[in-house]
């Protein structure tokens, strides 16, 4: 007898192929079975999720789950179990010197899964900008801090700002891919700097010059950005640095945020063929309003015009791949852990925002989820959707 069977329900599982109506089966918190069509089996739990869609567990690559540590931080099981996501992955708050801090307050008492990202500055987030001399930087503190917590860090962050480009310069990029070879970890690169864009800006030829650097498996956030340092401009134009990272098997990661998301570039990107690799939220205090949670941004992307099955790829196994995690996560293979999202697809009428990108878009789709299960244990999620406010377009 299983522990939990989910059947009737929709099954969307892009690391398998599988789209079809049928069940999967929980025991001892992983997944047993999954299977098309009615199923004959007990179990101690059966839902029936007629009208539902199963998906394996959401990931969210980007996004800053450590309130308490910094002023960007927000709750963990908030953005996470909460709102359907089974794994989180910070993107840099913290960095040598304060990881441990992290670790210990912050990923241990969350229920939600959380992985990170070890920031190039030795503070992390705590102050901003954190990267404006050389000796916020310190490469060997970083190795030491990854050697002894590499069950938990996955990469190393770096943002291409321009106190960063005015201080250290592409020298602290270079840093930031030294001590990821080193650790034999992806890079994760932030480009976009919020203010008005000027003619021949020089954060264009900064980011250009760092996203050179990028390699197969780094990552690169925001790069649907329409400001300063975006690789894609408002009038169409796209840097060929973009299209040799993509050739390169660099991950294009949508990070929405407030700040650094453009409805205007994401169509200009999807038409050239520049999808997401990853969609991901950068949820921070101050991005809450705008973008609410992992599966309303999933509901954004949709209303642009990417399938349901594109963005269940984009936030589950893609983000897994980019972990290193996609043999034991992305997916609803037999022995892996039984983390999954029930998801429910709404018509009606929806407003979204992109944020300070300053335009509002009216949607036909959104994605609610309506239950997660962690390692087969099962709790109640919702999105968090309302009409968000009104933001002025920066810059």
């Amino acid at each position: 007898m299983f522990d939990l069977l989910l059947e009737n329900g929709l099954i969307i599982d892009p690391s398998q192929g599988i789209h079809c109506k049928g069940f999967v089966a929980v025991k001892d918190g992983r997944i047993v079975t999954v299977g098309e069509g009615a199923s004959e089996a007990r179990a101690e739990m059966v839902v029936d999720m007629e009208g539902k869609i199963i998906t394996p567990g959401l990931i969210d690559l980007h996004c800053h789950p450590a309130e308490g540590l910094s002023w960007l931080g927000v709750p963990p099981d908030e953005i996470g179990l909460d709102s359907g996501v089974t794994l989180l992955c910070d993107a840099g708050t913290a960095g040598a010197s304060n990881f441990e801090t992290m670790r210990r307050f912050i990923v241990q008492d969350a229920q939600t899964d959380i992985l990170c990202f070890l920031n190039l500055a030795v503070t992390g987030l705590i102050t901003l900008p954190e990267i404006w001399c050389e000796q916020n930087i310190d490469v060997e503190a970083g190795l030491e801090i990854i050697e002894a917590h590499r069950d938990l860090i996955r990469g190393v962050k770096v943002r291409a700002i321009e106190p960063l480009a005015e201080g250290v310069g592409i020298r602290a990029i270079e840093a930031a891919k030294a001590l990821a070879a080193k650790a034999r970890l992806p890079l994760m690169i932030h480009v976009g700097e919020t203010r008005t864009r000027l003619p021949t800006d020089r954060m264009d030829a900064f980011s250009r010059a760092a996203v050179s650097l990028l390699e197969t498996g780094d990552i690169l956030s925001h790069y649907l950005t329409w400001e300063p340092g975006g690789l894609i401009l408002p009038d169409g134009t796209v840097y060929p640095e973009l299209e040799d990272a993509q050739k390169r098997g660099v991950v294009l990661d949508s990070c929405h945020g407030l700040n650094h998301f453009s409805f205007t570039i994401s169509r200009i990107a999807i038409e050239k063929g520049f999808l997401p690799t990853v969609i991901s939220t950068d949820m921070a205090s101050i991005v809450r309003p705008a973008a609410q949670s992992l599966p309303v941004v999933m509901s954004k992307f949709m209303n642009l015009g990417l399938t349901l099955d594109q963005v269940i790829e984009m936030t589950t196994v893609n983000p897994a791949r980019a972990l290193g995690e996609h043999e034991s996560r992305g997916g609803l293979k037999p022995g892996m852990r039984a983390d999954i999202t029930v998801l429910e697809l709404l018509e009606g009428n929806y407003v979204f925002c992109d944020g300070t990108g300053g335009e509002r878009m009216n949607g036909t789709f959104l994605l609610e989820p309506r239950m997660v299960i962690r390692r087969g244990a099962v709790r109640p999620a919702f999105s968090r959707y309302h009409v968000p406010p009104v933001y002025s377009a920066a810059g």
